[in-house]
């Protein structure tokens, strides 16, 4: 993949550019308000944040259930998606443990993942929460988060059509096959080197940015430029 950034959209990124910030949560209020059962006591035992998930998805001793819902509690997942992949947890605990141990690079992990994505219709999940799945629990955490906001952030960086197709304005398209997954994660890589001291999780979190009441400058600029993947001026 030749890569092509807009320079007037890279400038004012290269400018803009601050890391989001997840806010860490307890994952017993969401689970509960899921219905599920509770997890075990390592990953009760504090507040969700990304280097907690990465060091429960390494403990051996803890389940892949327990790393499948904490990362989905960590991310704020809908309660009623939620609630409908509880009925397929089998699956998704199964697609943990492999991401966990299999040795699988990202393209692969997201194959797996839209898979079982495709065969389960109503399955409550899409790229934006089953690559969270794959960053964490894919000890090479070198498969990024593709959700809206870095999805858009790319379409509106990237020279030409865009990358990622967007279902709506605010959902990942499905469709987004393992191809497009490998250059989105190409393209995190390759923003990292033009920022200055930035891991490639680091440019992904810039590429999140920061919404609510005080949105980061790059989030502003974003949606003040568009970035859809199905409307591109």
């Amino acid at each position: 993949m030749n890569l092509l950034f807009r320079e007037d959209h890279l400038e004012a990124f290269q400018t803009m550019a601050r890391c989001g910030v997840w806010k860490d949560r307890k994952a017993s209020p969401w689970t509960k308000s899921v219905g599920i059962a509770d997890l075990g006591e390592e990953a009760s035992s504090q507040p969700l944040s990304r280097t907690f998930l990465k060091q429960l998805s390494m403990t051996e001793a803890v389940s892949d259930r327990d790393v499948l819902w904490s990362i989905l509690a960590w991310g704020g997942m809908r309660r009623d998606a939620a609630r409908r992949l509880a009925d397929h947890e089998g699956r998704w605990i199964e697609i943990t443990g492999k991401l966990r141990r299999d040795g699988l690079d990202r393209r692969a992990s997201y194959r797996m993942c839209f898979d079982a994505v495709t065969e389960i219709k109503s399955g409550g999940i899409g790229p934006a929460y089953f690559t969270k799945l794959i960053f964490f629990a894919n000890p090479r955490h070198d498969g990024y988060i593709m959700d809206q906001w870095t999805s858009r952030s790319v379409n509106l960086l990237i020279d030409g059509p865009a990358l990622i197709r967007m279902r709506t304005h605010n959902h990942v398209d499905p469709r987004n096959d393992e191809e497009i997954y490998e250059q989105f994660c190409r393209v995190v890589e390759a923003l990292s080197k033009i920022l200055t001291n930035k891991t490639a999780e680091e440019a992904e979190l810039c590429l999140f940015s920061q919404g609510g009441q005080s949105p980061h400058p790059w989030r502003r600029y974003l949606l003040a430029n568009g970035g859809w993947g199905f409307q591109r001026s």
